[in-house]
């Protein structure tokens, strides 16, 4: 197999934890006979690499990208998932290029999210594995820290879980990672493969020493402030001498915002005088600091996994862990007793537990060597990796035969786009003129003329001239949903398209969507694309919230999309709507709800026409009120009828209420 390893963090400019597991993972799967490439990029140059290992140079690619480039392209997108965008091309020419049959990329900034999109969305890609490795949502770090992401950041975050829905294969490194992503609904692509690790120093101690050390960034969603009450705690029955924390400091969002001002007026007196913070250091000094013996806390509650926690064993440290946390998986069924309770709410009970482990704590650095020297061995995760690769690349390339079985291609013949029109002017002649040029050929125009006045209705005239299959249905004023309504009810195909009287669809929109409709292996109800808002606001709209919590919160789609009828006609719209509500939010809402899938194409083939004046702009207090009267109808609608959704409700009012404006 070729892999194509994509990620900004690699072992040419040594890193975190992402770094480590791809220089471990890209030499065991070359030792297993794959090839081995890398796609990397930097917007600061860092410099000539030095050492190419693992990786064959002719096998590497680093960009450099401009932030000033990146952002003049995309000025009103979010910086990563405008630098997927900005990836994707690059990619897909050395998937090609090298002939790659696996990229795999980390979670984290989600850089192959528009790759991911849109090869899943092609007829004519070759057979190609999209993995993600989940090494963590920057969303679960910033809750974690007590931080409360802006608006822009939240739905810049939201691009890590939506690659891992269009991936083929989600990796997670341990059951506490598979448990986190089953509570934002990403289920069915999971397989657990832990991380890679070659033990190597073993090293041991016959006593433990009096000295706590900590290795990683210093922050409190890495669980300083208990690290803090844990050397109080054992003070009293081991007392400290030294304490060293390793790494990165992090500020706090409390009112004391240097943390190493905080960790020493939490400390007891005795102790702040102890306490030793060194900053940033590189992988070989952090390392080259680590004691046999020393007390090594390691409390985090975000990670996935922790290189720091291991290569501490490694070292002969002795680990100190909670339940709940993937730290707690290093230790073997035999030594669970040994991890301490995940709240540390009784500070005696606390003491009482280490002091019983003090005696055994050599015993239990060794076990721990052994039992994990074992399971993290980088060939026997090799071997892992490449059994669910191959398990997942043989679905993948059987989809085409079942696919057949499951639901026959969509053809042109297949799809109506349904038009609802109140008094159109001048506009509606590109509208129509952009379905006269679709390069899949002329659709089906099915137009419900919504009680337009006679002197305006000359304009269906020229959609009739133009478009050879329309036909106009023609009822009193009711308002735009009762016209949807109208036009659901009347559709005569599996699959319809709504489409606004001053919209436009690039010549390529319905070839790319029925060819995603055709081609995704997940089996999509509905095909949406990216947006491009013109006339009174020109921007690329990137965003894809569908299916994530994020869209409990804000409005992303219109109703430009390929649905299947039978969808519209289950969800439906509320005709007694008249005031330019968010319908579309809702029906997306209750579309997710119903158990539906819609997939993206990532390209902006759709033109929203953006005017004072419209429903939409400017937005005022009844709409608003009444949109989300709509949405709260449909939310609870929802959790009803799939009781589990109740956890992405509350995802949605935590980052609500957490806004850091």
């Amino acid at each position: 197999m070729r892999i194509l390893y994509v990620t900004n963090e690699s072992p040419l400019f040594p890193a975190g934890g992402i770094a480590t597991y791809i220089a471990y993972m890209a030499e065991a799967m070359r030792a297993q006979g794959h090839e081995v490439f890398l796609l990397s990029w930097h917007f600061r140059d860092p410099g000539p690499v030095e050492d190419f290992s693992p990786f064959e140079p002719s096998h590497v690619r680093i960009l450099r990208l401009s932030l000033p480039r990146l952002h003049a392209k995309f000025p009103h997108s979010h910086h990563n998932i405008a630098t997927s965008a900005l990836l994707e091309p690059e990619i897909g020419r050395l998937v090609r290029e090298w002939q790659i049959d696996v990229v795999e990329a980390p979670d984290f900034l989600s850089p192959a999210l528009s790759f991911f999109q849109g090869w899943q969305s092609r007829a004519d890609r070759p057979d190609l594995l999209c993995v993600s490795y989940n090494h963590g949502f920057i969303e679960d770090f910033y809750e974690a820290d007590q931080i409360g992401p802006k608006i822009a950041t939240q739905n810049d975050l939201s691009g890590e879980r939506q690659q891992l829905r269009a991936s083929d294969l989600v990796i997670a490194p341990s059951q506490v990672a598979l448990r986190r992503l089953n509570s934002y609904g990403i289920v069915d692509n999971v397989s657990l493969v832990r991380e890679p690790y070659r033990f190597e120093r073993r090293a041991g101690f016959d006593a433990l020493q009096n000295a706590l050390t900590y290795m990683g960034r210093v922050s409190i969603s890495k669980g300083v402030d208990k690290l803090v009450l844990f050397a109080n705690v054992i003070d009293e029955v081991m007392p400290l001498e030294t304490l060293m924390l390793i790494g990165r400091k992090v500020n706090t969002p409390f009112r004391e915002r240097d943390i190493e001002a905080y960790v020493r007026k939490r400390l007891s007196p005795r102790l702040a005088e102890r306490v030793l913070l060194t900053g940033m250091l590189s992988r070989p000094l952090a390392l080259g600091l680590l004691r046999p013996g020393a007390i090594a806390p390691s409390f985090g509650a975000a990670e996935t996994f922790s290189y720091a926690c291991i290569e501490g064993i490694d070292h002969g440290q002795f680990p100190v862990v909670r339940k709940g946390t993937p730290m707690a998986e290093f230790f073997p069924e035999s030594l669970q007793h040994h991890v301490l309770e995940e709240d540390l709410s009784d500070p005696h009970h606390l003491a009482r537990r280490f002091e019983g482990m003090i005696a055994e704590a050599p015993a239990i650095t060794a076990e721990l060597q052994e039992v994990n020297a074992e399971a993290l061995d980088p060939a026997r995760i090799a071997a892992r990796m490449t059994e669910e690769y191959d398990t997942a690349l043989r679905a993948k390339r059987g989809y085409a035969r079942v696919q057949v079985q499951v639901r026959r291609p969509a053809t042109l013949a297949d799809v109506t786009v349904l038009m609802p029109v109140y008094r159109p002017d001048a506009g509606i002649v590109e509208t129509i003129e952009s379905l006269a040029q679709q390069t899949a050929g002329v659709p089906r125009l099915l137009i419900c003329d919504d009680g337009t006045p006679p002197e305006a209705r000359h304009w269906f005239d020229y959609a009739r001239m133009r478009i050879p299959e329309c036909e106009v249905i023609r009822q009193p004023n009711g308002g735009l949903m009762a016209a949807r309504a109208t036009l659901i009810d009347r559709a005569p195909s599996r699959l319809s398209l709504f489409l606004d009287a001053d919209d436009i669809l690039d010549p390529r929109y319905l070839a790319r969507v029925l060819e995603a409709y055709n081609a995704n292996a997940h089996t999509p109800n509905a095909v949406l694309t990216h947006r491009f808002n013109f006339q009174q606001s020109d921007e690329v709209v990137l965003r894809h919230l569908l299916h994530d919590h994020v869209h409990m919160l804000r409005n992303d789609y219109r109703m430009t999309a390929l649905v299947e009828t039978e969808a519209l006609r289950a969800i439906g719209f509320d005709v007694t709507r008249r005031n330019g509500e968010a319908d579309d939010w809702v029906f997306w809402l209750e579309f997710a709800a119903a158990g539906y899938r819609a997939e993206m194409v990532p390209e902006p083939l759709f033109r929203y026409r953006f005017r004072s004046g419209s429903m939409s702009w400017p937005w005022s207090t009844g709409q608003m009120i009444g949109s989300l009267s709509m949405v709260r109808q449909a939310l609870t609608a929802m959790v009803e009828r799939r009781p589990g959704q109740a956890r992405a409700l509350s995802r949605a009012l935590f980052a609500r209420m957490s806004l850091d404006e």
